[in-house]
Parts: C-alpha cells; structure tokens; sequence
C-alpha cells in the first residue's frame, strides 16, 4: 500500500523524480502480486532551490508523474508565494490518475533546518485540514516540524485522517531521538498510522539521519534499518479501524475538546497576530524575539529562588481500600509507610522536592463495586487530617511535597475528583489541580472531573483554576494525573500558563501499549520543553489484612523526563524504592530561549480553535444534577460519540460493522432508576465489578 522512498530531490529535474517513482511503484507491485490497493509512494520534503516552481507548475509535473506511474504520489516542497515574493512549503497527495487530492501550506516555519530567508508559513492563520479519501484510506498530511505541534495531528484526525504522511528532512542533533519519539506519540495520541519519508542522503551526496518508517498507536511497525532507497511498509487499515470500534483508550473519542476550546479562545484574543508575515531571515528573528518576550511575560520568582535543586519520587506500595476496611486506618497507614521511603534523603539540603504517585493514600479506587459512594468514603478534604500528616513531613524536612488524592469539596457537594496539590516547605497548601482526562469516561471510576461538571465549576472556581501553575522559589510548579499526560493538551495548556516543572503523580497499568505511553510522557517533556517528573506505585496489596506478597498489576517505573524529552532517571521494575533527580532551571530557561528548540512559542491557537470547538470528543456538562447518577457506566457517552463520528465520517467502521443512519429525533423520557444512597444499597445496584 506504502512505498517510502529516502532517496533525495528537487523540483529542478522532474525527470529523476518520474524514474524514481515508476521503480519504486514497479518494485512495489511484484512484492503485492494479489493487487492490493496501491501503491502511495511517498516522498521527502524536497530539497531547497534557488527559485521554486509556482504551485500550478509543480502539480502538472507530479500529476503527470503519478499518471504515468499508475500510483499515488505524496511528498512535499517549496513553491513560490502569491505575487512572487518569497516562498513557502505545501504538502500534496495525487491520485493514480494526477489528480490533485489535497495540498497542505506547512503552518510552522522551518525550525530543525534553521529560518530560511525568504520562506513564508501559514503561521497565525486559520488552518484547513483537509483529508483525501482513497482506497487505500483516509490519508491527511503535515510537514516536517507540523508534526511536533499536536493540536495539528488531532484536527486531521477530526477530519477523518486514518494515516498522516509526514514528509520531512532530518538533522542530526540533540533533539532527533525526541523528534522521532512525537511521531510515535502522535499514532498513540489519535489511534492512526504516522508514516515518515525523510532523504537519508542530500544533494551533494552527505549522509543525513533518517526517520523514515511507519508507526501505530502501540509504538509498532516498520522503520528505516539505514540509507536504503525506500522502505515497503505494511499498513493494515481494517486493524486500525476494528481498534477505533473498541473505543477504550482511543483519545480523539474522549478528549473534553470543548474544555480546551474555551482556553483556545482567550489564548487567542492575547495572541499578537504575525504582520507582516516574515520573509527574511532577520524578520523571523525578529518575530521569534517578540514572541520569547511574550511567552516570558510571567511575574518573577518569589525570593528566595533558586535555579538547581534535587527531587525523590517516591515508588510506594500501598493497601487497597476494601467494602469492609476501616478507611481512616488504611489511609493514614498508606501515607506513613509512603513517608519512610524519602524520610532518609529529605533533609538533605539539596532535595526541595518529594513527589508521591496517585492513589498513594488510598489505592485505585476501591475495589469491588465502584460507585460515586465507594469514593466519597475514599476522598479527603484539602485541607485535612492527611494533608497535616505530609504537612508535618514539609515542616520537618524543609521540602515542597506534592502528591495526589480523591478530594470532596463543598463548593461541589457530592462529587469526587482525582486532584493533585502541592505543599510548600512550611506547609501551606499552595497548589490543587482537578485531573480533566480520566478513566471516568469508561464508567469504571465513577470520580467526577470539571468538563462532566463545567459550567457550575467554572461558576465557582473560573476557567484558570483548571490549570493552576504555582510561582515558587523552586520554579513555576504545576501538577496533572496519570491519563492526562496521554493528551497533550493537559500539558501544553499548563506551559502556556507557565509550568516549567509538571508533576505527574501516575498510576500506569502494565502492558503492551506501555511503550506508547512512555514516548508519548517523553514527548510531553520535548514539545514544552518542561521537566516531567512521573511517581508510579510499586505495587497494590488488594488484600489490606495480608501484607505478604502484593500484587504486580502495577509494576513501577517511576520516571523523570528532562526538558529535551530524555529520561533522566528511571526506576526499573515494580517494588518500594526512591528515585532521585536532578532540576535544573538555568539550562531549562536556556533552552526555552532558543526559538528553533521552544516549539511552544510557535503554538497559535487561533490556527485550530475551530477544530476544537466543534462538536468532537466529549460534551460538557454530561454530569445531571445528582452525583450519584453516573452518565458513563457502560461507555455510554463514548458510545454516542463513536456513532456519530461514523455517521459524519470522522471515523470509518471496520468492516462487518453496520453504520445508523443519522435520524433527528425526540428524546423520549427515561424510567427513572432508583440509585443507592448508602452502602447497604451498593449489593443491589447494577455496575462495574472489577475483579481480583
């Protein structure tokens, strides 16, 4: 179905390029003797000349490339700008029969290369994302550094994108490793086949890295093993579709997309707009400075600041809260044991910070029958009791803790949320986040998150309290929790409003899509150039009597990710134990400085706001007026969201699947349902048991 080919062009001689491609399609066709659909050769992003082709000019050569060669043809190259000034790269895909399917203008400018005199972008503008439906697929596009913006992924996936073409040319430089891992966490971040095309060689014959390769959502497929011409993937889109139907952890179905259109907006409205649209060299520096200066507009450090510290992330094992447990016991027991892990290094004056993972007072949830009830017994109030236990840690060791909880607050009675918060070394409660991605949308952890419950949340904490960020004297501290770190809006939005250290108190199961998880944790690190630090359990004993053997469902690897996506230090396997990092603000800030290396100041919304304010993903509001009536038992709502990404062709059901034809119809009223208002009541109700 794919061909990518490694093999260096240019727009100067077409004649090579028709060579190229009619091997590669003749290559293609004795490999799939069954006549597959196909093939797509795909090129790289094509080399820099001196005077590009107008656009007109460049899709009647492909056009007539791909009709000799009786295939597809994608790649991507730079094309004069309207009136002759300047020019800029676009994305194009032909069909068998040199029609064009779609041309996509790249929006960032050229940043792994270096600013390009005289080349233009669609930066600051309201983006397309347009999708070419073929046999082969629904196949969208972006270029080179358009892939490393996630928003961008995520809109041609709205759009009905099984396979992003991603034609690029490499460096080799620090940051490579990190920009092939975001290809990975882009086919994890969607559910969809990212494929690369990148020359592993240059025009006057250097040998360049290559990218080149096809990857899914587990991190799986077929990469370049050195500078062969081209590379013969297999793309099973049937797969792709039957992993979409299953629903569970497919993120374009849950991501609270309106949540974070409303943060879109008001980020626009301060967004300078790009005018005049740089076309030198020195006017993109020029733009760049503007933007590092706004990115930078943040009060500074409170005193007493300090720019180079040490952390421990503590790896616990923890009681699980039974029917039958006495809760106070259990929980004051699980917050001293995990205390005696850092109590040793703590008072070492380097170490400002210990991090606890999710659930470390109480365990996952319950066990047994889940309800909105069984959490109440769970959650804590902030302040409280346990809170007092690690503020009494703070006070002792003179460090900032930081860790995760079920929390109850009265503003919202009856409601549970999964939320971070942050102490400083004398105590105070300075941070509490809400975690907004969560396993609630799968019905088994009947926890409450803002979107379920937004317009009363904004109500009565406003739309920044979604994304706190605490300015200290150990940097701009900000939290998120577990599954959020599995969409890269959770983070990027907390770097817009400042973070430079996230904290990510985790839970992370044990499994073959962990690697996906993992790149996509190192991924958020790179693409917000912030330090992730990720505290995991060691263990559960499901069983708080027998403290014997726990169980391995949670097995560890608690990480701290630098700021260029590297993993500083890893715990490696399952068990008690601390791990101790290092922060280091100067070369952070360093970093964020450089504009071809901080991608966040190029991150626009205005460019796919429109994407996210349409109706995708999970409504607001979803939670009705009683806490103890969960909307998601069952996958409903999820189920919803996939029928109508079927019926608008967002998604493509796989086959044997009959998709419902789109009806306008009344809601009739429903039966109601008498819900348990005690525990007693819970051996009655119909829900989610989750097994030993």
């Amino acid at each position: 179905m794919l061909v990518l080919s490694q093999k260096s062009w240019s727009t100067i001689s077409y004649d090579e390029v028709n060579a190229e491609i009619c091997s590669l399609a003749a290559t293609w066709r004795r490999r799939n003797p069954l006549g597959l659909a196909g093939p797509l050769v795909l090129l790289p992003l094509a080399e820099q000349i001196p005077l590009p082709p107008e656009l007109p000019d460049l899709q009647s050569a492909i056009g007539a490339i791909a009709k000799k060669s009786a295939c597809y043809v994608a790649g991507a190259a730079r094309v004069q700008g309207e009136g002759r000034v300047g020019h800029h790269v676009v994305g194009f895909i032909f069909d068998a029969d040199g029609n064009s399917l779609l041309v996509m203008p790249k929006i960032s400018p050229s940043l792994i290369e270096g600013f390009v005199d005289g080349e233009i972008c669609s930066l600051g503008t309201v983006a397309r994302f347009p999708v070419a439906r073929t046999p082969m697929g629904q196949i969208g596009l972006l270029t080179s550094e358009d892939l490393l913006f996630p928003h961008y992924a995520r809109s041609l996936v709205w759009s009905g994108a099984e396979i992003i073409l991603h034609p690029t040319i490499e460096a080799n430089d620090h940051l490579f490793v990190s920009r092939r891992n975001a290809r990975v966490a882009r086919a994890f971040e969607n559910t969809v086949y990212i494929a690369t095309a990148s020359a592993a060689n240059g025009p006057n014959g250097q040998r360049r890295p290559s990218m080149s390769g096809v990857v899914d959502w587990m991190a799986k497929g077929t990469e370049a093993q050195g500078g062969e011409g081209a590379i013969f993937p297999d793309v099973d889109i049937e797969k792709l579709r039957r992993r979409r139907h299953s629903i569970f952890s497919v993120q374009p179905l849950h991501l609270r997309a309106n949540l974070f259109a409303d943060g879109y907006k008001k980020l626009a409205q301060k967004q300078t707009a790009v005018s005049p649209q740089p076309r030198s060299t020195n006017s993109w520096v020029g733009e760049a400075k503007e933007r590092l200066a706004a990115a930078g507009d943040f009060p500074p450090p409170p005193p007493g600041a300090v720019d180079h510290y040490d952390v421990l992330l503590t790896q616990n094992i923890k009681k699980i809260i039974q029917r039958d447990s006495n809760v106070d016991e259990i929980r004051r027991d699980n917050i001293i044991e995990a205390m005696k892990l850092p109590a040793r290094l703590a008072s070492n004056p380097a170490v400002r910070l210990v991090v606890f993972g999710e659930f470390f007072m109480t365990g996952q949830g319950g066990h047994g029958y889940r309800s909105p009830i069984t959490l109440q017994r769970l959650a804590v109030r902030y302040p409280g009791p346990e809170l007092e236990l690690l503020q009494d840690f703070a006070l002792k060791h003179k460090t900032y803790v930081a860790g995760s909880s079920f929390e109850i607050d009265d503003k919202l009675p009856g409601h549970v949320f999964n939320s971070a918060f942050i102490l400083n070394d004398s105590g105070d409660l300075i941070h509490r986040y809400r975690k907004i991605q969560c396993a609630d949308v799968w019905g088994s952890l009947p926890d409450t998150t803002p979107s379920s419950v937004y317009d009363r949340y904004l109500d009565a904490f406003g739309y920044d309290f979604l994304f706190p960020v605490a300015n200290t004297p150990l940097g701009r501290l900000a939290t998120m929790v577990c599954f959020d770190q599995a969409h890269p809006e959770v983070a990027r939005m907390l770097t817009k409003y400042g973070a430079e250290v996230i904290i990510h108190p985790s839970s992370e199961g044990h499994g073959s899509g962990r690697l996906g998880w993992d790149l996509a944790r190192q991924t958020r690190a790179f693409e917000n150039t912030a330090y992730i630090l990720s505290a995991m359990p060691g263990g559960i004993y499901f069983n708080p009597a027998d403290v014997g053997v726990p169980s391995t469902q949670m097995r560890g690897h608690t990480k701290i990710v630098n700021f260029d996506g590297s993993i500083q230090g890893v715990a490696d396997g399952s068990g008690p134990c601390i791990l101790q990092g290092n922060i280091d603000l100067k070369s952070l800030r360093r970093a964020r400085a450089n504009p071809l290396t901080n991608l966040v100041i190029w991150d626009d919304p205005a460019t796919y706001v429109d994407q996210y304010a349409q109706s995708v993903g999970l409504a607001n509001n979803l939670w009705g007026p009683n806490p103890l009536e969960n909307p998601y038992l069952g996958f409903a709502q999820l189920k919803k969201v996939l029928k109508s990404y079927y019926q608008r062709g967002i998604f493509v059901a796989p086959e044997g699947i009959a998709v419902e034809p789109a009806v306008v119809h009344e809601e009739k009223s429903r039966a109601t349902k008498k819900l348990p208002t005690s525990l007693t009541d819970l051996k009655k109700m119909d829900g989610e048991f989750i097994p030993i």
